[in-house]
């Protein structure tokens, strides 16, 4: 074993022992002291960040920080256990209330470490030309320290409530939220970025209110990942961009958020949920350019049209809506990772498989109307068209569209078997099987 490798393995069992240690003393210390459960939880979360914000300067590989990674949840996996929730994970697990967000932070820090340098296809386009180390910074310290004041003034202080998903929020939290956040974005940019005073001032607000959207947005520990994630999307692609485009697309966004808020509460539609579609749409047109929304939207459109004929899936899934916007928001950041780690524009491949998310949402939600499969076969379709059509590849397109055809019909009938034998954990094999279906014809994409 060389040198370097020992170093690097005695880091990885180093911060992962540390990570052991800071469990068991905040549990222990939690008991001791009579803690209020959500106070040890975010003494945890705030130690895990701060010591995640050191790992630039500490591993010089991604491989040091995906085995650290790897073995933290390996260690979270065990105290979701039931003697690891009364010992070691006593802290973490002490509020009563499912969450993932243990699990979904090791994996947010070990994408933002991949991605810090630039995404490949951001380089290619000329929209960022070289790294931003406060692309890894910025999103973990506001994941860290906003987000636990957020929590810690919403629980003891908070008396105006709003309702998410399973639970509430407080309006004071939010504040919190933002002001701490927008202090932290300007002075993280100032320090560790190049942008003008009048740039950071602006992308401040930015981050600190997209932020608030990402944590308000979310439930059951997906903050750890849409905080993270989100704010990475955002500022990679608009911290180049200059000034007048940040205040273009801020009022923009928030010009488009009101008008939908407004609709939505004309015909009655969970303002949760149409902010949560507004904000995950935005990152993907900021990122994709709007034509990348063709088939995403086309995959709404369907679900709310299967939605309005009545024929839903019995068992009623609960927050369904929701969980259709976690599927396209998982289904994007995986083609996000893979553009990057493949050095290739998966657009076509991303177009695809939500096209075959719409037909097999159909079989789902239009049961006994097979000219509604029909229909969303045919739209997916046409939307893959136009994107291939805009992106200049009609010439090479044939194969890919000729596929494309028999894959959609194929999913659909995937769909209609999963719906009649194995009606279960719907959304997990939708995106399983959307997925599936655009990876499979990813070969064949016009280059």
């Amino acid at each position: 074993m060389s040198i370097a490798l020992a170093i690097s393995l005695a880091k990885v069992i180093g911060a992962v022992a540390l990570l052991a240690s800071v469990l068991a003393m905040v549990s222990s210390f939690g008991k001791r002291l009579k803690l209020q459960p959500e106070v040890s939880r975010k003494l945890i979360h705030v130690s895990l960040g701060l010591g995640s914000l050191t790992f630039p300067w500490l591993f010089q590989a991604f491989w040091e920080v995906a085995a650290t990674c790897g073995l933290s949840l390996l260690l979270f996996a065990v105290v979701r256990s039931r003697r690891g929730r009364d010992g070691i994970g006593a802290g973490l697990h002490g509020v009563k209330r499912d969450s993932y967000g243990d699990l979904l932070f090791a994996l947010s820090v070990m994408l933002l470490f991949h991605l810090k340098d630039g995404h490949y296809w951001l380089k290619v386009t000329g929209v960022a030309r070289h790294p931003q180390i406060v692309l890894y910074i910025l999103p973990l310290l506001i994941l860290t320290l906003c987000d636990a004041a957020c929590a810690l003034v919403g629980v003891n202080y908070g008396r105006q409530h709003f309702r998410v998903e399973a639970g509430i929020k407080s309006w004071e939290g939010v504040a919190v939220f933002i002001a701490t956040a927008w202090l932290f974005s300007l002075i993280a940019l100032l320090l560790f970025s190049d942008v003008s005073r009048a740039d950071a001032v602006v992308l401040s607000l930015i981050a600190a209110l997209f932020g608030a959207l990402f944590e308000a947005a979310s439930w059951r520990g997906l903050d750890n990942l849409f905080i993270p994630l989100g704010l990475y999307l955002v500022l990679s692609n608009l911290m180049p961009r200059g000034l007048p485009i940040l205040l273009i697309a801020s009022a923009g966004f928030v010009a488009i958020t009101g008008l939908l808020l407004a609709i939505g509460n004309r015909f009655r539609a969970d303002r949760h949920t149409v902010a949560t579609a507004t904000t995950l749409f935005f990152c993907f047109i900021i990122f994709a350019g709007p034509e990348s929304l063709i088939t995403p939207l086309m995959a709404v459109l369907v679900y709310v049209v299967g939605r309005w004929f009545g024929r839903s899936v019995k068992p009623e899934v609960p927050f369904d809506s929701l969980s259709l916007l976690l599927t396209i928001l998982v289904l994007g950041l995986t083609y996000y990772v893979l553009s990057d780690l493949m050095r290739a524009n998966t657009i076509c491949a991303f177009t695809l498989s939500f096209a075959a998310m719409a037909a097999a949402m159909a079989v789902r939600f239009g049961r006994g109307r097979p000219w509604f499969v029909i229909a969303a076969v045919a739209l997916g379709w046409i939307g893959i068209a136009l994107e291939i059509t805009y992106e200049g590849l009609s010439a090479a397109a044939s194969p890919f569209l000729a596929a494309s055809a028999v894959m959609l019909f194929t999913a659909s009938g995937v769909a209609w078997g999963l719906e009649r034998y194995s009606p279960e954990r719907p959304w997990l094999k939708l995106g399983g099987l959307s997925l599936a279906a655009g990876l499979l014809l990813m070969p064949l994409s016009p280059a």
